[in-house]
């Protein structure tokens, strides 16, 4: 019983290049005359739901991380919306947060786009306390 996908389907008599001998024979999978096409291994099978594993379980956890922070947001919070607009968390539900960009304006938009606001300056003053290190190590090497 051959694994096959394909069907063995026989040429002709009077084809070119066949003769009248092999052209009543069945070619058989493991036969001499030619080879047959093997079936997919079930690694090669997998291997392409192999390679996404990581990247799901990447995803998810992102997510969960993101799913965190949103949680712990409250009223009065400065956020953050993925289209850029930063401001101050005025109601916030499962679906929908209402964040306050300037005076008399407020915004809707879905909950999934706000993140916490980080300040630059503290990221900034991390920077220069790295950098203020390297200088001193630089300058006792020396």
């Amino acid at each position: 019983m051959s694994l096959s996908f394909y069907q063995a389907v026989q040429p002709k008599v009077g084809t070119t290049g066949v003769s009248e001998s092999t052209s009543g024979s069945i070619p058989s999978a493991s036969g001499s005359g030619g080879s047959a096409a093997s079936p997919p291994s079930m690694v090669t099978m997998l291997l392409p739901f192999l390679i996404l594993v990581p990247f799901l379980f990447l995803s998810f956890r992102r997510q969960k991380k993101e799913a965190a922070a949103r949680s712990s947001l409250k009223k009065g919070d400065r956020v953050v919306t993925q289209a850029g607009l930063i401001g101050e968390l005025v109601d916030l539900d499962e679906r929908i947060g209402k964040v306050k960009i300037a005076p008399g304006t407020t915004v809707q938009v879905l909950a999934t786009s706000l993140s916490p606001f980080v300040e630059a300056s503290a990221s900034q003053k991390n920077g220069e306390k790295d950098l203020a290190d390297l200088k001193v190590v630089a300058a006792d090497k020396k």
